[in-house]
């Protein structure tokens, strides 16, 4: 697969191996938010299936979403329009490379929304495959406003705009969503349509039956288990990406490929060249390293060159390398702005680098030892020259972080947002306590009172043995951390922890750390226990400090809370400099 750029949009090219042209080409329109998230690795698997069975595909980035630029979503007709406008500018693209007459567009939630009206526009778009489709623009507008309200706190006045992770929606963006509804959309030139969803519901139901009565061939796949992980995994147990067997059986009979025998191979100097982006004040390049070049990332420069430190900012939980709420590319856009490049990179495993050979289907354990990719991400900013490293990471990305600081000299600063722990439970199973640390007793009363929740449990959706296990180990860790804390503050315990005696280690190396915190007494925990919270917690290390930012949440995903975490890391920054 090749990462590339269309109209200052990034996507990835996935070709056949014989890389001969074909009649029919792919296009992936991905959802949004959180559905992008999940579904991300789920994609990429698909696009590397279709591309097996001979179909060139493009996986692609809205204007404004992943590692895209902004540009087009910051004209008066908002994102709604921007994103269609991209799709149908990729799709064009996607033809004049692969040589292909017809095209499928493939779509994920609002994606397929996406997909189908652009397909109603155009007179080349042979078929739709579409995964958990929105039909109606106005449930999933009231689905952006709760989620919106959730993160923000406040009741939102209708008939405005929506701030809700990255997007900062206008009024005419939502009222576009809200007039959109598939039941009323013209098929065009669309011949056949495959729709997987996990359940039948009347809107989907009424969409198909209209689809139908306009002559066009709908087919309802089955929803097997195996594609589960398209729309949610467990945070952190290793999670087998679907194989899509149904789904290529459907686009291999509905779009039977007719190749010309006498067509050569795109020979590779034809291929595109690898992505350049160049949002305001930036220059952005991939970067590919690591063992077999199978781990991947994007180097963000000044406009005016390089500058030897570089930030390399890395995986927080699952997320892609840009982020819950893209504050990974935000994040890294503003340091070049202020003249300090960054890398922003996958873990193995995780967005769009592979693991080890046998895994490329597996999206990692979230707690598997990061060190060795933290290691190939400065040999390979070292072949460029750079020779200061700061490493940046949020929850788990901290963790990470902070162990290879441990046993990697080269870096020389950390950048620690809501670190959860510092050391696992001897028993890796036992890190799942992480699902429970922040419910109350009062969660699991409503639970307890809940009958759907005993209808979910009864039809076997829960796995009663894990939970209280987990609670167990939960309340077990909480009791020993805080005997611990008793035993020091009495002199009863000398010996360091091992939070104490590796930042001491750091402060030692004189790495310099600055660990952010949001206010909620979840995040901060963990930090509480080894070290207080008091002004002076840090006197003892020289070099660490602590920041408790009072807008800022866990994952950064409201724009003050990034604007905020932003504005103390880059000071941070200007006095190592």
């Amino acid at each position: 697969m090749t990462p590339i750029a269309v109209n200052d949009c990034f996507g990835w090219l996935h070709t056949p191996v014989d890389a001969r042209r074909n009649d029919v080409a792919v296009l992936i329109c991905p959802g949004l938010l959180g559905d992008e998230l999940v579904a991300y690795c789920a994609l990429r698997v698909l696009a590397d299936e279709l591309a097996g069975a001979g179909y060139w595909t493009v996986r692609l980035q809205y204007p404004g979403t992943g590692d895209s630029c902004d540009r087009a979503i910051e004209r008066p007709d908002g994102h709604w329009a921007a994103w269609q406008e991209s799709i149908g500018t990729t799709a064009d693209w996607l033809k004049s490379v692969s040589g292909a007459r017809k095209l499928l567009i493939c779509g994920m939630r609002a994606g397929a929304m996406l997909a189908t009206l652009s397909a109603s526009h155009r007179n080349d778009i042979d078929g739709l495959l579409l995964f958990e489709p929105t039909v109606s623009g106005r449930s999933y507008a009231r689905e952006l406003m709760l989620d919106a309200e959730l993160h923000g706190g406040r009741v939102l006045p209708s008939g405005g705009g929506i701030e809700v992770g990255e997007f900062n929606f206008s009024a005419t963006t939502i009222a576009q969503i809200t007039g959109t509804d598939l039941r009323r959309t013209t098929m065009g030139a669309t011949r056949k349509v495959a729709v997987f969803s996990r359940a039948g519901t009347r809107p989907v139901d009424e969409c198909l039956e209209s689809w139908r009565q306009a002559g066009v061939e709908v087919t309802v796949g089955g929803w097997s288990s195996d594609l589960d992980s398209l729309v949610g995994h467990p945070t952190f147990d290793a999670v087998k990406l679907p194989t899509f067997r149904d789904v290529i059986a459907w686009v291999t009979t509905a779009f039977p490929l007719a190749r010309d025998a006498t067509a050569a191979a795109h020979p590779q100097s034809a291929l595109p060249a690898e992505a350049t982006l160049r949002p305001g004040g930036c220059i952005e390049t991939t970067l590919r390293f690591g063992s077999g070049q199978r781990l991947f990332g994007i180097v963000c420069n000044p406009e005016t060159g390089p500058s030897r430190h570089v930030v390399i900012i890395v995986n927080g939980g699952r997320d892609p390398r840009y982020g819950a709420a893209r504050q990974g590319v935000e994040f890294a856009r503003r340091l070049a702005r202020s003249g300090l490049s960054s890398l922003r990179a996958d873990f193995a495993g995780l967005g769009d680098s592979l693991g080890p050979p046998g895994t490329e289907n597996i999206i990692s354990h979230a707690f598997t030892d990061r060190s060795a990719d933290i290691r190939a991400m400065i040999e390979a900013l070292e072949k460029r020259g750079f020779r200061k490293f700061t490493v940046q990471g949020i929850c788990s990305g901290a963790y990470h972080a902070f162990h290879a600081a441990l046993v990697e000299r080269r870096i020389g600063a950390l950048m620690l947002v809501n670190q959860p722990l510092f050391s696992l439970p001897q028993r890796p199973d036992e890190i799942t306590y992480l699902h429970h640390r922040q419910r109350t007793p009062l969660f699991y009363f409503r639970k307890v009172s809940s009958l759907q929740s005993w209808r979910t449990l009864l039809e076997g959706r829960v796995d009663i043995g894990r939970t209280l296990h987990s609670l167990w180990v939960r309340g077990l860790r909480s009791a020993r951390l805080g005997s611990r804390r008793i035993g020091r503050a009495l002199g009863l315990i000398r010996k360091l922890s091992f939070a104490q005696s590796s930042l001491s280690e750091l402060c030692e190396r004189r790495v310099e750390t600055l660990f952010l915190f949001s206010p909620a007494k979840v995040d901060l925990e963990m930090f509480r226990r080894e070290f207080t919270l008091e002004p002076d917690a840090l006197t003892r290390y020289p070099g660490a400090e602590i920041r408790i930012v009072p807008r800022m949440d866990h994952a950064l995903i409201s724009s003050e809370s990034r604007h905020d975490a932003q504005v103390e890391m880059i000071g941070f920054l200007s006095r190592q400099r």
